[in-house]
């Protein structure tokens, strides 16, 4: 869309945030309306003078704004960027809710939500213990939320092959067993489903969340979703996301059976550590040798049978065995003590319930133009959370 606009106007653009899309179309095509900021005076004569009805309420701030979705936004970042790499130019490659990814020679820089992670700030705990398993910290401000890479070579691994899944989930799980040993001693923002009992009743809107108190601590800045205390959580969920009579009623019987099933998850010995949180394929990279691991906004502190839950709900059947059997044995070699395969049948179901609680947290720290990527997924995981336990209940493995 840049491109096309830059070549009608005569000037570089940016998209700063999404104003309207048809509900009905979304992911679909049809009509959507963008506020976009032209970084010079447009060609005359192209553009439509008439004024736009709606043009004030596009303009008036709002709390809930992203930084990079404010006039002017992504081009602070672009000077930040500049102080690092010089007069580098631009290419706006995604904004949305949750970033905004900028390309420059060699590099990306990305700007994250304050309920998010630092990308930086996250690889440059990683690569203490190991070097190459993500792209290269240029940059970093942790107040601003920035985040400036090297470009890792080669391809996104939709479709890996069996020598990527060994190298990047082992290495993945030798991190993580490292970091397992410092997670207490953190000075960690943490974003406790305890710790929200008292909003069990009912939503606090906009919800002030520590991870925006990144810049005043020491160490690892990443929000924590612990299985164990997921009930309160998900009991706030009942009291704001819209279900049917049915769904809210299989939801409360799952929540009774929580506790039995978090102990299952404990027999299984694995500790706590730094989750990926969206470890799906797309987010590696491989030039056939060198193999990296990308996109670290959503990581937090929790259980790290969620990666590999996420991994295999990516994978085709015929490769999730394989990839399972890594992780496994790679936890073994880890943690001898550990018997990692019975993190996974709870896992199924616990995974669902974290998902539905980093959605709505989506929702409750965005502004409600911008609901719409993620209206529906908190209900949706959900139902798939009562759905895994229904088959692990009839004894079909999921």
């Amino acid at each position: 869309m840049n491109r096309r606009l830059d070549e009608l106007l005569g000037v570089r653009t940016v998209v700063l945030r999404l104003v309207h899309a048809d509900e009905a179309e979304i992911g679909r095509g049809g009509r959507t309306v963008y506020h976009v900021q032209a970084m010079g005076e447009p060609r005359s004569g192209v553009l439509d003078e008439t004024p736009y009805d709606g043009w004030d309420a596009i303009v008036a701030p709002h709390p809930l704004r992203s930084t990079w979705a404010e006039v002017d936004g992504p081009e602070r970042i672009v000077e930040w960027a500049r102080s690092f790499l010089g007069p580098v130019e631009p290419v706006q490659v995604k904004t949305w809710n949750l970033s905004c990814l900028l390309r420059v020679p060699g590099a990306w820089a990305k700007a994250t939500s304050r309920f998010a992670s630092v990308d930086a700030d996250i690889i440059e705990h990683v690569q203490r213990y190991d070097e190459t398993l993500a792209p290269t910290v240029l940059g970093k401000s942790v107040e601003n939320r920035w985040s400036l890479l090297a470009h890792a070579p080669g391809n996104d691994c939709w479709e890996p092959d069996r020598a990527t899944v060994e190298n990047v989930v082992s290495r993945w799980v030798a991190v993580q067993a490292q970091l397992a040993t410092e997670v207490d001693e953190l000075s960690t923002p943490s974003l406790l489903p305890g710790e929200l009992t008292a909003e069990a009743n009912g939503l606090t809107a906009p919800r002030l969340l520590r991870g925006e108190l990144a810049a005043e601590v020491d160490g690892l800045t990443a929000p924590r979703l612990l299985p164990g205390e997921l009930t309160a959580e998900v009991e706030r969920l009942l009291s704001v996301v819209p279900l049917s009579s049915q769904l809210r009623s299989d939801v409360e019987h799952l929540l009774s059976k929580l506790p039995s099933i978090v102990a299952e998850l404990d027999t299984a010995g694995l500790p706590i550590t730094l989750v990926h949180g969206d470890f799906h394929p797309g987010n590696w990279r491989s030039d056939g040798t060198a193999r990296a691991i990308v996109d670290w906004a959503d990581t937090f502190i929790g259980h790290p049978a969620t990666d590999i839950q996420r991994l295999i709900g990516w994978l085709p059947a015929a490769k999730r065995a394989h990839a399972l059997d890594v992780w496994t044995t790679a936890w073994k070699n880890h943690v001898p003590a550990a018997d990692p395969e019975r993190a996974l049948p709870p896992t199924a179901i616990l995974v669902r319930l974290l998902y539905a609680v980093m959605y709505q947290r989506f929702l409750d720290n965005i502004e409600p133009a911008e609901r719409i990527y993620h209206e529906d997924d908190p209900a949706s995981e959900l139902q798939a959370a009562v759905e895994a336990y229904g088959l692990r209940e009839r004894g079909v493995a999921g």
